[in-house]
């Protein structure tokens, strides 16, 4: 439209604006500080043009416009290097020698500010069984549901081997826990003799993997974006095809 100013000369026009203002502040502050020294006026009277002059000094060196289009162009600097960091940042491990490290370090864990929480169970035993042998498990899994009762979302997967009585505990877990809505539970069936390799998966943050060595549970977190999406698309497919527990 004729008459109308682009954006570049709006803020070219109120730049030369301010650098007039800056200048007629100087003139004043020094006008004033010199009548203020000549007629020895009392401390007190002459402190507005002590601020006064601060200000003009700082208003000189920093101009308000320019540190605005700084800091934000900083903040987007910054923004785009963590990223990049997040992106590039090579994965950090942390090891469990025993099952109440481990267990107490994935509860400890879901306190994060954690949303989302993929486990992928696979041993012989149910979990009945493994808890009755091993505590801290127990107190995990019971936390489990207490975190999924206030708001957490959970998918876990069983596998149950060959054995009826596993899934006989899948039905009724599912009928104990059928009140908690982003609680959902799914079963795939296969042949194992042997525990193998379990794991949970936190947001798109960490990953907790479990192994039985001997007697003993050890395991280890891997912590990182990278890590836990390699884990998350794995542990996709399985539940994808899994079998619904009802």
């Amino acid at each position: 439209m004729p008459g109308s100013q682009s954006v570049e000369e709006s803020e070219e026009e109120f730049a030369e604006w301010d650098h007039r203002a800056v200048t007629a502040l100087c003139v004043v502050v020094i006008v004033g500080s010199t009548v203020a020294g000549v007629l020895e006026v009392p401390l007190a009277w002459q402190m507005p043009f002590l601020f006064l002059a601060i200000y003009v000094i700082m208003r000189a060196l920093v101009p308000l416009r320019a540190s605005k289009k700084e800091l934000t162009g900083l903040r987007r600097e910054l923004r785009q290097l963590r990223e990049s960091i997040d992106r590039s940042a090579p994965a950090r491990i942390e090891h469990y020698p025993t099952a109440a490290d481990f267990y107490g370090a994935l509860s400890a864990y879901l306190q994060r500010g954690v949303r989302n929480l993929d486990t992928w169970y696979v041993r012989t035993g149910t979990p009945d069984e493994f808890s009755r042998s091993t505590q801290e498990f127990a107190d995990y899994f019971q936390r489990v549901l207490v975190w999924a009762r206030d708001g957490g979302s959970v998918r876990r997967l069983f596998c149950s081997g060959s054995s009826a009585e596993f899934s006989d505990w899948t039905a009724r877990h599912r009928a104990n826990t059928r009140d908690l809505t982003r609680y959902e539970i799914r079963e795939v069936s296969w042949s194992i003799g042997t525990d193998l390799m379990s794991l949970a998966i936190l947001d798109d943050r960490a990953v907790f993997l479990a192994f039985t060595v001997g007697p003993r549970v050890q395991g280890m977190r891997i912590e990182g974006p990278e890590a836990a999406k390699y884990f998350k698309e794995y542990f996709d497919r399985h539940w994808e095809n899994a079998h619904i527990v009802r």
